[in-house]
């Protein structure tokens, strides 16, 4: 599971060993944004109001950040297994539009 930040920036490490990756999308982006997804409903709706967020990043990958990193895993694995295979323990198919 890539489900950590740095696993993503060592991720041609990682393949050299791995046949595939699996993103734990949920604490990728709780260790990215550095927010506790069971804490996240006592002011996720007020950051939405103040735009810190315009999703919830729990429900929408945020593409800014989480998926930079998965874009960067991704490129990174294939540099040194090209036929790394990938998938996700996301939420919905649509969060995981790169």
């Amino acid at each position: 599971m890539i489900e950590i930040p740095r696993a993503c920036v060592v991720a041609d490490q990682i393949a050299k060993s791995a046949q595939f990756f699996s993103f734990g999308t949920n604490d990728l982006t709780q260790t990215t944004l550095g927010m506790s997804r069971d804490d996240a409903g006592s002011f996720l709706p007020r950051y939405q109001e103040e735009e810190i967020v315009r999703q919830n990043p729990f429900a929408v990958l945020d593409q800014g950040g989480v998926g930079k990193l998965m874009e960067t895993a991704v490129k990174l694995g294939r540099s040194t297994r090209k036929d790394i295979k990938l998938g996700s323990a996301a939420n919905t198919a649509e969060s995981l539009t790169l």
